[in-house]
């Protein structure tokens, strides 16, 4: 009857244990959420500074590049600020007449 006792407790010994075991491990488990509902994030659009051109005012329109810069170009080692892309594209159409009359910061 002793080794009934003993093998029953073993049993109930590893029952325990192992009982245990999984319900740590459960506790561990990162559970994942469902974000197919949520919107898709949209990364900022790049933020221009004064500090990244080198001309005062937009060469196109005249207008102060500390108003807002939406649109940059690199021309002839220097970086252009432009009010608009509209801008921009009118500066590229005759880029070499437009460059001559920027007005650059002091």
């Amino acid at each position: 009857m002793t080794k009934v006792k003993i093998a029953t407790t073993i049993l109930f010994a590893s029952i325990i244990f192992i009982a245990c075991s999984s319900g740590e491990q459960k506790e561990n488990v990162v559970e994942k959420k469902d974000t197919s509902a949520l919107p898709a994030s949209k990364p900022d659009p790049m933020k221009f500074t004064i500090a990244m051109v080198d001309n005062a005012k937009d060469p196109t329109c005249g207008m102060p590049v500390a108003a807002g810069i939406e649109d940059t170009l690199h021309y002839n080692n220097k970086a252009i600020g432009f009010c608009s892309k509209e801008c921009k594209d009118d500066f590229v159409k005759n880029a070499a007449k437009a460059f001559a009359a920027v007005e650059w910061k002091k």
